[in-house]
């Protein structure tokens, strides 16, 4: 049986129940589930499975990769945790690289039987060249059109490696906004790993970790910020509310920056924070801070692209041999064009909820926006065809 690490809750392994016996039990109408099953990190031999109950009740996780589940109908692994209640946070290790698997949790209460719907991912493998990932951000004040977003992207773009959101999750990290944003990413973080970034609205960092299952890196929890592969291309993620050069966090951040960036050599590398270096939310276009404090560092490392969500609009400027990217679409509140162009823009478009699919294979990437509705007169406008409506090539 393979490692499990479990976080935040009191759990003992147990012998798994057979599978038959349990759909042969009667259900109640009141689901102990909270929320999940929620994929996090991913990478070749881990993937991270979150979920939360009311209720003591009996979980069991099973999985197994797709080729044996559909081969024998049945699951090879299954982990089982008595009277576990409230949040859990469960790393599988030991998976195969490269390798599409499934699974599903079956929560007991009595004879009552809780199944979750089946969910999938796939591992990397440092021999993987093509895959697609998606990005967005800026979610807040509009659950329902996060939703929208969210499962256009669960619908559309189903084999994806990876989802990053860039920031602006909510108004605040409160339960209920929480509530309300697993609610949206329900069906996207089941079958896609699911990683974010800290933005402006997290304040409180013990919170925020808890909440996400984030690679390692370091900061609260060593995942305030993170970096992991995914076959050769280096994706990191930045809180970029450490602006200040006096706040020794600051400093903690950069130096960690240089050190991965020193130590890998990737073919191809992308960085997720929340606010931009470029962008039409700051004067002249310019986040003076930021670009004193990072620009020099991914100009020396070769970064290739960095993607923001702080602004609810898509801006796409290139300055210095790097790509940036505001992908403000994920369904919070629309900015409207400023009045003054941002430094270095190629392309801009507001009042689009969107998202980027990225696609990487034979050592390029190939960056989309892929435009989901526009918002007019806060009426919502589903756009007839999801034709980017930017698109640029990276080697």
């Amino acid at each position: 049986m393979n490692a499990a690490r479990i976080r935040a809750g009191c759990f003992l392994l147990a012998l798994s129940l057979p599978l038959a016996v349990a759909f042969g039990a009667s259900g109640q109408t009141s689901s102990p589930w909270v929320y999940g099953p929620m994929l996090g990190a991913v990478g070749d031999d881990v993937i991270v499975i979150s979920w939360e109950t009311s209720r003591q009740v009996s979980v069991d996780l099973h999985y197994a990769s797709t080729e044996v589940r559909e081969a024998s109908g049945s699951w090879s692994e299954t982990l089982t945790f008595d009277r576990q209640e409230g949040h859990a946070e469960i790393w599988l290790r030991d998976l195969s690289s490269a390798t599409e698997y499934q699974y599903q949790l079956i929560a007991y209460d009595g004879d009552a039987v809780y199944p979750s719907k089946l969910g999938s991912f796939r591992t990397s493998g440092p021999d993987v060249r093509a895959f697609t990932f998606v990005v967005y951000g800026h979610t807040r004040s509009f659950p329902d059109r996060h939703k929208l977003v969210a499962d256009t992207i669960a619908r559309d773009e189903a084999g994806a490696a990876f989802a990053a959101h860039v920031g602006e999750l909510a108004e605040a990290l409160t339960s209920d906004r929480l509530d309300n944003f697993r609610w949206a990413t329900a069906s996207l973080s089941r079958s896609i790993p699911y990683v974010t970034v800290v933005g402006s609205e997290t304040m409180d960092l013990a919170a925020y970790c808890a909440a996400f299952a984030l690679p390692q890196g370091g900061g609260s929890s060593g995942e305030q910020w993170w970096a992991f592969n995914y076959g050769d291309m280096l994706l990191l993620g930045l809180d970029s509310t450490l602006s200040d050069p006096t706040n020794p966090q600051t400093h903690e951040q950069l130096a960690w920056l240089r050190q991965t960036l020193s130590a890998t050599d990737p073919a191809l590398s992308a960085v997720f924070c929340s606010a931009p270096l470029y962008g039409s939310g700051y004067p002249a276009g310019r986040n003076e801070s930021l670009i004193t404090l990072w620009e020099p560092i991914f100009v020396e490392h070769g970064v290739d692209l960095v993607v923001c969500g702080e602004t609810g609009a898509y801006e796409h400027a290139y300055v210095r041999g790097i790509h940036h990217v505001m992908a403000g679409g994920g369904g919070g509140p629309l900015s409207d064009p400023p009045e003054e162009r941002p430094t270095g823009l190629v392309f801009s478009r507001y009042g689009v909820l969107h998202y980027l699919r990225v696609t990487v294979a034979d050592g390029a990437l190939r960056v989309e926006a892929v435009p989901v509705a526009s918002i007019i007169d806060d009426e919502v406008y589903l756009t007839p065809s999801d034709n980017a409506i930017d698109a640029f090539v990276l080697r």
